[in-house]
């Protein structure tokens, strides 16, 4: 299935304090990691239906699909950032043999026990019917990342945990303001000059690879985990105030401003650029989302309501669902050749989108109750 993007792997440890107490569960994560997944769903969901079909013939809903991918791109931002908040905290110990031994493992058991099987069906389909030396070639295109193309962001991950101790020994050593220009490098090479380029027509040569946009996005969580812990994004969800301002507010008016920037030009059709997770607007709406989310209540462990616990095991199910939802996905737009512009875009896209997520967080549910791939694998 040729999608573009995925979701964050969703993590089987405790989301901890910045201070490392247990007792203090960061539930915003969670939430966020919900959403997120939710959005990769729904983006998968629409990027399905444009490789299926000519979307020439639908320029209506080529429109429409640009802008929920625009709206909906900042979720593998998101899930980056995560990442990093978690994996680049100085105040967690986290050493090469933890990372290898558990979190790299991890990726790696997923990577092959769905890769193979996916390989598998994709070879299958192309062929008409199942061969022994189907098996052996599966894993052959695993190695070399030709699998179903929503598996790119395990090799993605997979890099970033390799090079996180390097990087925690560099963080700690470097001062915040080369960091602070470090980003800006990235960001401008990544993001603000192929943008211009794009838009205003020039022919710049890339200065930077586009796959370096991904550990701008992982040093933002170091960012954002130690600003909190020097009392930037205050504690336990009370708001920042500077000069009369809630830092909450200004926060949640920039995420809505610039979800109706992008909205307003691909109605204007003055910007037609798909940029996807380098998109300049795409990178401010998932800073904002997640410093936004930084300033919502700490909750105690022990004092964990119902809605806290749901949020808790929706997110346990990320990692599960963001591997199993394509397959309900092909099955739809290339064995039975349904999608949603076979109906009324407005109704069968909701339900395209729902129905593959509920499927999806049932089949998590299922799969989790397998010990050994809760344990090992999801």
């Amino acid at each position: 299935m040729k999608v573009q993007g995925t979701t964050w792997i969703a993590a089987p440890w405790l989301a901890v304090g910045v201070n490392g107490d247990k007792r203090m569960r960061e539930a915003f994560l969670d939430k966020l990691r919900v959403a997120a997944t939710c959005a990769v769903v729904l983006l998968h969901t629409v990027t399905g239906v444009m490789d299926s079909a000519d979307m020439s013939l639908y320029p209506t809903e080529y429109k429409i699909f640009q802008m929920i991918l625009d709206l909906v791109c900042w979720s593998v931002p998101m899930f980056v950032i995560i990442s990093g908040y978690l994996f680049l905290n100085p105040a967690r110990r986290i050493g090469v043999g933890k990372m290898l031994k558990k979190y790299c493992r991890r990726i790696v058991l997923a990577l092959f026990l769905f890769g193979v099987p996916y390989a598998c069906m994709e070879q299958i389909a192309l062929e008409g019917g199942f061969r022994w030396g189907m098996i052996g070639k599966a894993f052959v295109m695993v190695l070399k990342g030709q699998g179903w193309s929503h598996m790119w962001y395990l090799y993605l991950i997979l890099i970033l945990y390799l090079l996180t101790p390097a990087l925690r020994y560099l963080l700690a050593r470097i001062p915040r303001a080369v960091i602070w220009g470090e980003e800006l490098v990235i960001f401008t090479g990544c993001s603000v000059l192929p943008w211009v380029s794009w838009v205003w027509g020039l022919e710049l040569q890339p200065v930077l690879p586009d796959q370096v946009i991904y550990l701008f996005y992982y040093i933002c969580g170091y960012l954002f985990v130690t600003g909190r812990q020097e009392g930037l994004f205050g504690k336990g969800g009370r708001t920042l105030r500077k000069k009369g301002i809630v830092m909450p507010g200004i926060l949640l008016t920039g995420i809505l401003l610039s979800a109706a920037g992008m909205v307003c030009s691909r109605l204007s059709g003055t910007y037609t650029v798909q940029m996807a997770y380098a998109y300049p607007f795409t990178a401010l709406l998932a800073l904002l989302l997640f410093g936004w989310g930084m300033t919502w209540p700490a909750q105690k462990e022990a004092q964990r309501t119902k809605a806290a616990g749901f949020w808790k095991q929706a997110a346990a199910l990320s990692f599960t669902v963001y591997l199993v939802h394509p397959v309900f996905l092909n099955v739809a737009y290339k064995a039975l050749h349904v999608t949603p512009l076979s109906f009324a875009v407005g109704i069968s896209l909701p339900l395209f989108f729902l129905g593959t997520l509920v499927l999806s967080a049932a089949s998590a549910w299922i799969l989790r109750r397998t010990a050994i791939l809760r344990d090992y694998v999801l």
